[in-house]
């Protein structure tokens, strides 16, 4: 079951990746025609990046909010981890194309690939861990968690009796 789960969730990171790539290129094409290349490229990161957040708050995570309980604060907390994570994955993928192409001469395009599946294993990898941690994790980080949701596993790092 949690195998299938897992499986699932990977699919949908990989669908809403491949879609933010195309919109990414999109964007990138409508801005570049009346802006330098750079700033139609960061432009569009930025834009894609708020989409991204939504998609993947709203479906590829959407198992680990905490339905009905998570406050505008904890959504914007996620919201800025989410878009801190992407500028690493930027960082990455940057590296990656560099060091592909400068160091070891790979065509851009081959340097392109790798560092786009080096950056997504990236991304996947801060989603998973940090932006939108399981419940048993944002417990110990003293967020709301659903109950029944291994949000008891760990206990809140605050009690809400204690004053």
């Amino acid at each position: 079951m949690l195998s299938a789960l897992r499986r699932a969730r990977c699919a949908r990171f990989a669908v809403v990746g491949l879609a933010m790539t195309v919109l990414h290129l999109a964007v990138f094409g409508v801005l570049v025609r009346w802006s330098p290349p750079e700033a139609a490229n960061v432009i569009a990161f930025l834009t894609v990046t708020q989409v991204n957040f939504a998609l993947s708050y709203f479906w590829t995570w959407s198992s680990r909010r905490p339905l009905g309980q998570e406050t505008v604060a904890s959504v914007l907390r996620r919201a800025v981890l989410f878009n801190g994570s992407a500028a690493l994955g930027f960082g990455v993928n940057a590296a990656v194309f560099s060091t592909a192409h400068r160091m070891a001469g790979l065509p851009p395009m081959s340097s392109a690939l790798a560092a786009t599946v080096v950056s997504a294993g990236t991304s996947f990898l801060l989603s998973s861990r940090v932006v939108f941690a399981r419940p048993e994790v944002l417990a110990a980080a003293d967020l709301p968690a659903v109950p029944g949701r291994g949000a008891d596993l760990v206990p809140p790092l605050v009690s809400p009796t204690r004053r």
